[in-house]
């Protein structure tokens, strides 16, 4: 028997989400509107979100009439109501195969750099439904790992301890304002602690989620704006690698530029915490690997990834 498509999913001025009655959902590969494949539609995974996108009318296919159509509104008994189109923001380990469809040309607002994905309304198993593919099955990154009402007395307890190091005080404002996961694992001492090291970069990502241009979109974080000293590094990592469960400390993150730029602060500070930690946990490393020599310091300071 021949799958039924889902539904378009749209949501009123207000909000509230509503599935289409016979206007079929649709996704968009770069700038074009194509109908998803049955393979790259799953069950909108658990701690995923939804959003609306202001201003912007979703985009749908119409069987009748065998083509794409934008839906700027939709009857309610004798009126018709504008409606805004519908996306999800994937739960980490997801990865979408389509971006939503919506008309941008009306658009107002700057949205903010997330990763909006394809949505619809699955009426046969009565749930929504996302354009997307797991790419990643380690559970330590679900939102139910990150309890915030067990992470500020953590904190506390931390800047405490460190009052005078800067890393801390911008790692603090990453994991309670920013949410970020890697941040917030340094002060529940597990997995994968950050170390932001790089207040400048020599690429230019159109995405760059730590630093736009004034007239762009906001950036969704402020990216750190000192060159921590390898003591700094050292006071707050080393306890992760000698304490925590599966340790890996990272260079290179969202709240930074690339770390290439300030290889020499990293290469000390590695050295450092091989020479400490005794081969305990992993030292990583995330570039653009632009300067092939400063790599090779890298690895000769012992980094391992």
């Amino acid at each position: 028997m021949k799958k039924t498509a889902p539904k378009l999913l749209y949501a009123d001025a207000k909000g509230q989400i509503f599935d289409h009655p016979h206007l079929t959902m649709a996704g968009m590969s770069g700038s074009t509107a194509v109908l998803p494949e049955n393979v790259e539609l799953i069950p909108l995974p658990e701690d995923s979100r939804l959003f609306t996108i202001p201003d912007t009318p979703p985009i749908a296919w119409d069987a009748s009439k065998g083509k794409f159509v934008t839906v700027s509104t939709v009857r309610q008994g004798r009126r018709e109501m504008p409606i805004q189109a519908v996306s999800a923001f994937m739960a980490p380990g997801w990865m979408r195969t389509l971006l939503p469809a919506c008309d941008y040309s009306k658009k107002q607002v700057q949205l903010p750099l997330w990763s909006y994905t394809a949505v619809g309304w699955d009426e046969e198993r009565e749930q929504i439904v996302v354009a997307a593919t797991r790419v990643d099955s380690n559970e330590n990154w679900l939102p139910k790992n990150y309890d915030d009402r067990k992470l500020d007395p953590l904190v506390r307890k931390m800047i405490k301890a460190f009052p005078e190091n800067r890393l801390l005080e911008q790692l603090s404002r990453c994991a309670i304002d920013y949410h970020c996961f890697a941040a917030k694992n340094l002060f529940f001492r597990r997995w994968e602690a950050p170390i932001p090291t790089s207040p400048v970069c020599n690429s230019r990502c159109l995405g760059c989620i730590s630093l736009q241009p004034s007239d762009c979109c906001p950036s969704n974080h402020d990216r750190i704006g000192f060159v921590p000293t390898p003591e700094e590094i050292v006071e707050l990592m080393l306890p992760h690698l000698l304490e925590a469960p599966d340790p890996i400390v990272s260079y290179g993150q969202g709240c930074e530029g690339d770390p290439i730029m300030q290889a020499e602060t990293v290469a000390e500070a590695t050295r450092r915490l091989k020479a400490a930690s005794k081969g305990r946990g992993t030292v990583n490393f995330n570039s653009n690997g632009s300067f092939p020599e400063r790599i090779k310091l890298l690895c000769d300071a012992g980094m391992d990834s």
